[in-house]
This record gives C-alpha cells, structure tokens and sequence, in this order.
C-alpha cells in the first residue's frame, strides 16, 4: 500500500471517528438542554388527555380508542397522533412515565442526527454543518421538546428532513410519500417541502420546470388532506372565514420569524440573568464539551469564503425562505407567544432559523480566522451555544416545579374530599393558583385528574370531576341553591364541551377555597348577598375502598408529603 493510500486511509477513519464523537456530543447535549430531569417531569395540560387517559386503558379499549380516532381523522394529524398514542401507552405500560420522557429524547435525537446529514448534504463545510446542528438542537423559540403530547410534532420534523434526504438522492416517489406523513403529523413543516427543487444542483431552466410539477403534486396533497378535514368535521378548518383565512397568515408571516430569531438573542440573556444554582455547574461543563467539540472538528479548515460567497447567499436565501414558510398555516397560535405549549407555533422555524444560524457561525470564525483568532472564535460559539442549554435547563426546572406543585395540591384534594361517590363534583375557589412561566400546572385538564387517580366502578354515571371557579362565581349560583354546570355560563374556568350541561345542589357539591395560604375544605354556608348557601360537609371516607389508577403512584405518592406551597408564584 502507498503512503498516499495509507494517508487516505487514515484520513477517512478520523474522519468517521470524529463523526461519531460529534453525534455522541449531540446525543448528551440533547439529554441535559432538553431531559436532564426526565425523572422528576409529569404530566402538564393536553397530557392528561392524550396521554394519561390512554395509560387508564387496558389493551383492547387502547385499540378501539385509536380505532375511533383513525376513522374520526383526528384533527387532520393522524400520523403524528398514532405515534404519539402508540409510544405513550407501550412505554408507558413498560416503564412508567419516565420511559414515555425516554420515547421523546429519541425522536428529538433522531431529528438532531438527520439535520446535521441534511446540513451536510447542503454544504459539507464542519463549522456550517456543526453550528447549524447546535442552533436546531438547542433552538430556544420553542420550549416543548419534552412536553410529551407534542410527541406527535416531532415527527414531522423526522418525516420532513427524510423527504428532503429522499428528494436530494432522486427518490421522489418516497419523498411525496414522507412529505405527507408530516403533513398528516403537524401541518406547519409541509410548505418548507415547497423549496426541495432548489436543493438540487441542477441548471435553472431544468429546476423551473421541476418546480411547477412540484407544487402541483404538493398542492394535490394539500387538497385531499384538507378535504378529508373538512368532511370529518374539523373545526380547526371548518370554521375559518375568508377574511381570517388570510389575515392570519399575513399576520404569522409578518411577526413570526422576527420573534423566532429574537429568541437567539433573548435566551442567552435570560440564562445569564438566572445563572445560579444548578446552572453554575452546567453552563461551565457544557461550555468546557463545547469547545472541545469545535477544537477537535476540522471545522476552522476550508474557510475561502471568496470561493464560497455563491453557495453562502444561496442558503441564506433558503435559509430565509424557510423561516417565512413556517409560519402560513400556523392559525390557531399567535406567532408572537414564546413559552409553554404555546411556543409550538414555532416549530417548524427550526430548519430555516439553524440554517441561518450555520452561516453565521461560519461568518464568525471566517472572520476570526482572518485576524487568526480561531481560538477566540471556538470560545465565542462555545460560550453561546452554552448558555443556550442553560436556558434548557431553566425549561426544565420549571416545568419540574410544575409538576411538584400538581402533586402538592392533589395530595391535598384527596386528603380534603375523602368522600367521592358517583356523580361527585370538587369546586376549587382558588384565585392565587399559579400560571407557571412554561407549561401551567393548573390548567383546562383538570376535570380529567380525579378519574386517574382511581379506578371508579364502570356502573357509575359521571366520574367525580373537580372544577376551578372563575372571580364572582358566588352571584351566579341559582335561587334554589343549584348550580348550573356548563361552558356558557362563566361559572367555570373550564368545562368540557363535549360534557354534557348539569344542575347540582350546592349541598352535594364539596367546595375546596384558598385561606391563609392553604387548601381547605369549606362546610359553613356561604354568603352572596342576602342568600346563603350550604355546601357538603365531610361524611364517610370511600377512597380506600377503590383500586389506585395509573397516576395515584406519580400524584399522591407517600414522598410527596414534604411539599411545596402551590400557591407561591413562579
């Protein structure tokens, strides 16, 4: 063997060590920006619906439930839902929630390693492709890579890097195929697809004619998906107007990608702002594996950017393009909302704001480079990129309060109203409950918790059910002393639509208020003008005598008791 084939040699299996040294970093630093405190996370909001109701479920009501959903064309997102439902309830079965939080770090990672080839594909530059992978790993606009209900969303990130892979090896067929997988998993990445042809290296006159054969098919796909909406009955498309149907993607366009960059800016500071506890030791370490990862890339070589300005305009533009295409069919979320479930309209942003974000780390150590300060550089984008995780970790703790602060106050729900029997409903006057700055802890689902937590007998009409009371629900209770249960009157601060309006005694009703700081159970009358109200008082306990659900075990756990003041702001 010659030298020179010797030094080939060598050359590529560096090459494919540093490669798999790159992918085991992003494997970690998806792990602490995103599931550090897997096991320390519950349940949040939608979860309670598509993931806690589903773990109640034995095998063949599991199967007849996703049955009900295919045929019913699950708000149009079929593909994601089934994913979700299906990783949920076999990891859940398996190993509890902690397994679930396990499901989601995968299908984050996946979309990580399948950017970072897609970035290659574009241009195989280290500093373009590296940078690029980190600002998608850790893109701070939006915050629910582990709320375990948008487990349907990260699929059409995966299905939609796949189409493009597809598309750029000549699979066409395959890419259209994938490409309507993520439609029918979140609708908001299938306009990026639009952009494919340009992916290509292929004469203008040649892409032109691509294109218009293009849209045609993806436009065929758009049709029939919305159709198929449309005669199931979903409203998020039924009920949009002309006027709203244009408005808002105008609106969406104009706002979304100006507040998505901004996060860039916005979460390093929020890091610093918060830098104590926990992240004085996880910021410095992240930062330490950082810049060791960009010292050990070749990523300062090949840095000619005169020779390199064409194909650097030319993802700038796609980089642009994709940004604005995220944000069109995103109706139902202002594009303004960062935090919490919310900060899923920005999900599909992601791909053009990391290709943006790849060309401007190449810029930096291009410049660096210049003035040879190529160290510099590495410690710039090491100390960003580490502060970016930080603000992963402040997600983390917060939505790791939220969660104690859920166990806290049900623990003292089944500690006040002992006495459930059929029909039971729990009115909480609690005005000081917490939002919470990400995923609320006290939220639309709770009506839903008290049925996990114990398995009723089926005989039972109505489930007990525990409501929150809106400001001045005193005034709306009726003459005779009944209180009217319904999504029309105020009354409530959520009730569900598609449960049926109700008319209950104040006298069966256990009524739970907020006094001193504390929970408690109400039993005198109340007063609301010149009327007077008596509410249950406690009788007999019946919990012991009903099996514990699948979430008791997570909620009212015998190490809970030590807990915090839920209704302290956080």
């Amino acid at each position: 063997m010659t030298t020179q084939a010797i030094g080939k040699s060598m050359t590529l299996l560096n090459n494919k060590s540093l490669k798999i040294t790159t992918f085991l970093t992003i494997a970690l630093i998806t792990w602490i920006a995103h599931f550090w405190y897997f096991n320390h996370l519950g349940l949040y909001e939608d979860d309670y619906a598509f993931i806690g109701n589903i773990l109640t479920m034995d095998f063949s009501r599991f199967v007849d439930s996703v049955k009900n959903m295919n045929l019913a064309f699950f708000q149009g997102r079929v593909v994601g839902f089934n994913i979700l439902f299906f990783s949920a309830y076999f990891a859940g079965k398996l190993g509890g929630l902690p397994l679930i939080y396990i499901s989601a770090y995968l299908l984050a990672l996946t979309n990580n390693i399948l950017f970072y080839l897609f970035l290659q594909r574009l241009w195989n530059q280290p500093i373009f492709v590296l940078t690029g992978t980190l600002a998608f790993t850790l893109f701070p606009a939006d915050n629910t890579r582990a709320f375990l209900t948008h487990i349907h969303i990260l699929p059409a990130l995966t299905f939609l890097l796949l189409a493009f892979l597809s598309y750029l090896n000549d699979k066409k067929f395959w890419s259209y195929l994938l490409i309507t997988a993520s439609f029918l998993s979140y609708e908001t990445c299938f306009l990026l697809f639009i952009t494919a042809p340009f992916l290509t290296k292929k004469p203008q006159s040649e892409i032109f004619k691509e294109l218009i054969k293009h849209l045609f098919i993806l436009g065929t796909i758009f049709l029939v998906v919305l159709i198929l909406r449309k005669l199931t009955g979903d409203g998020r498309v039924g009920d949009l107007d002309i006027a709203t149907a244009i408005s808002t993607p105008i609106r969406q366009i104009i706002t979304g990608p100006f507040v998505c960059l901004g996060t860039f800016v916005y979460r390093p500071w929020q890091t610093l702002h918060n830098l104590r506890g926990e992240l004085l030791i996880f910021v410095p370490l992240s930062l330490l594996m950082l810049l060791w990862l960009f010292l050990q890339n070749s990523c300062f070589s090949g840095l000619d950017s005169g020779e390199n300005w064409p194909i650097i305009k030319q993802l700038s533009l796609l980089g642009i393009s994709l940004l604005f295409l995220a944000y069109p069919l995103t109706f139902t979320v202002p594009a303004t909302l960062i935090s919490g479930r919310d900060s899923r309209v920005h999900a599909a942003a992601v791909v053009g704001a990391s290709i943006l974000g790849g060309i401007l780390g190449y810029l930096i150590v291009y410049l660096a480079n210049s003035y040879r300060q190529k160290n510099l550089a590495a410690l710039l984008l090491a100390t960003y990129f580490s502060l970016l995780i930080g603000f992963g970790i402040i997600v983390q703790q917060q939505n790791k309060l939220s969660w104690k602060y859920q166990q806290a106050f049900w623990a003292d729900v089944i500690q006040l109203a002992p006495d459930l029997n059929d029909g039971q409903v729990i009115l909480v006057d609690a005005p000081s409950l917490p939002w919470g700055s990400q995923l609320y802890p006290f939220a639309w689902s709770m009506p839903s918790v008290v049925g996990q937590l114990y398995q009723f007998p089926w005989q039972w009409k109505n489930v007990p059910k525990l409501y929150k009371l809106n400001p001045d629900w005193q005034l709306k209770i009726a003459a005779n002393g009944e209180i009217a249960l319904n999504n029309d009157n105020g009354l409530l601060f959520f009730y569900y639509p598609w449960e049926p309006a109700r008319q209950v005694k104040t006298s069966e009703i256990i009524l739970l208020q907020e006094k001193d700081g504390k929970l408690v159970r109400t039993t005198t009358p109340i007063v609301a003008g010149a009327k007077k109200f008596s509410f249950k008082p406690l009788t007999n306990s019946t919990i012991n005598s009903f099996d514990k659900g699948y979430l008791y075990d997570y909620l009212i756990a015998p190490n809970n008791k030590k807990s915090v003041n839920y209704f302290q702001p956080f």
